[in-house]
């Protein structure tokens, strides 16, 4: 059992509107666009110039430029009294449009009027559930069972995913895995949202970058430190590594890499607010208005904290309360046999998870045994119960290609296993 805890040591880590008065700013606004813009007017009357950067099945991005500041924002068709675009779209944006995936769902015509087609995954099961499995990022919650449903969630014609938090962390190896598919696959298909009740270390830098973010009333979002071995933080080259990977990912959720740099080492954070524009610019110490993170602790947003700097979208503690606050009026949950997937993946996982120690603890004593035996037939029978739990160990890990990962046994680790009773069986 040291053995297979030296192998957990090494393989894992634990990781956590405008709005009317902004018209006043549509002055200033104008002096600074560039001379070919978009001009998108709301039906409250605010009137904004600048550039639909993505678009998705009932919302797109605008962004607008206020003096030197760049400001991205979601706007919901709904919302919208005219767009007049400057110029087609481009020819990157027009092949990116050509090779989105399609399905027969979303080749059906949407009505208007038709409700938002919406999907809730779990991302760890939600911490209320009766008898929770383990959440542990890479194990439990995979990107592969999330890869796997994207087919399921487009016969459905799924217009929006939740992603639903509830994780305490895991594996390093996981993070590039849930980015890319997030970031290429989910978010061209769907506009893929994130809702955290408790997402730590991994759970956190996973979905990263996801650019909208609600929380729970009692939601957690943070806490990332890095640990090299049981208590013992990250240092040096693998830390840096880490730091620079979680900036770039920072980018693609269009979120200040300062924020995830407190969330990964003890760094100070700070922000102060524009009271005419509503822009947040982050300070890497204590110099901002608002005091998010003091010097020497680790950050973990908590829903009141995200909720003043703007971090989060909206706080809601249901589904219909969800929907009010990311603007969708009329909805329909769709997506069940995905989250069904999702989470039979989650406890089938944590099932094998810990029926392997068993496992493993019998094959180890069955091998002790054989060795010491000078009796031939009795060796050779403890062999054979050996050999059993070998191929039931073989069969576990193809459960999940990270068990291997985790325990260290590749194909070489079975040859070796497998020589060795057959020399157990020689011996005289």
């Amino acid at each position: 059992m040291q053995m297979i805890q030296n192998m957990l040591d090494r393989s894992w880590m634990i990781l956590r509107k405008l709005t009317p008065a902004m018209a006043l700013a549509v002055a200033v606004l104008f002096a600074s666009m560039p001379a070919f813009a978009d001009r998108l007017t709301l039906k409250d009357g605010t009137v904004l110039e600048g550039e639909v950067t993505r678009e998705g099945d009932g919302f797109f991005f605008f962004k607008v430029k206020i003096g030197q500041v760049e400001n991205e924002r979601l706007v919901m068709i709904n919302d919208v009294a005219s767009l007049e675009r400057s110029k087609p779209a481009d020819a990157a944006t027009a092949a990116e449009t050509k090779a989105k995936p399609s399905s027969p769902a979303r080749a059906r015509e949407k009505k208007p009027g038709d409700p938002t087609r919406v999907a809730i995954l779990d991302f760890g099961l939600p911490l209320n559930e009766p008898n929770r499995p383990d959440d542990m990022v890479g194990i439990m919650v995979n990107a592969a069972s999330w890869e796997h449903v994207i087919p399921m969630l487009e016969e459905d014609g799924t217009d929006v995913v939740v992603v639903r938090i509830a994780s305490g962390g895991g594996m390093v190896l996981e993070l590039s895995k849930f980015n890319d598919l997030f970031e290429k696959e989910y978010k061209p298909r769907f506009r893929t949202v994130a809702w955290p009740e408790y997402a730590i270390s991994a759970a956190c830098m996973s979905p990263w970058v996801l650019e909208e973010v609600y929380f729970f009333r009692r939601g957690r979002y943070g806490g990332n430190t890095m640990f090299s071995g049981p208590g013992v933080a990250a240092k040096g080259f693998g830390l840096e590594q880490m730091l620079a990977y979680m900036e770039r990912v920072s980018a693609l959720g269009k979120k200040d890499p300062k924020i995830m740099r407190a969330m990964q080492i003890q760094e100070p954070l700070s922000c102060t607010i524009d009271p005419v524009t509503g822009q947040v610019e982050w300070f890497q110490d204590e110099s901002g208005e608002i005091l998010v993170n003091p010097k020497g602790r680790v950050l973990t947003f908590t829903s009141e904290m995200a909720m003043k700097t703007k971090f989060a979208k909206g706080l809601a503690d249901d589904v219909d309360e969800l929907m009010q606050v990311m603007g969708i009026p009329e909805y329909e949950i769709v997506g069940q046999r995905a989250r069904a997937y999702i989470a039979q993946n989650i406890r089938d996982n944590d099932k094998t998870e810990k029926e392997m120690g068993v496992v493993w603890t019998k094959y180890q004593n069955h091998v002790a045994a054989a060795r010491q035996f000078q009796d031939q037939e009795r060796r050779g029978a403890e062999v054979g119960l050996a050999r059993r739990y070998l191929s039931q160990i073989r069969r576990m890990l193809g459960v999940n290609p990270n068990f291997e990962l985790m325990y260290g046994t590749t194909t070489e680790w079975f040859q070796i296993q497998e020589e060795m009773l057959r020399e157990l069986m020689r011996r005289r």
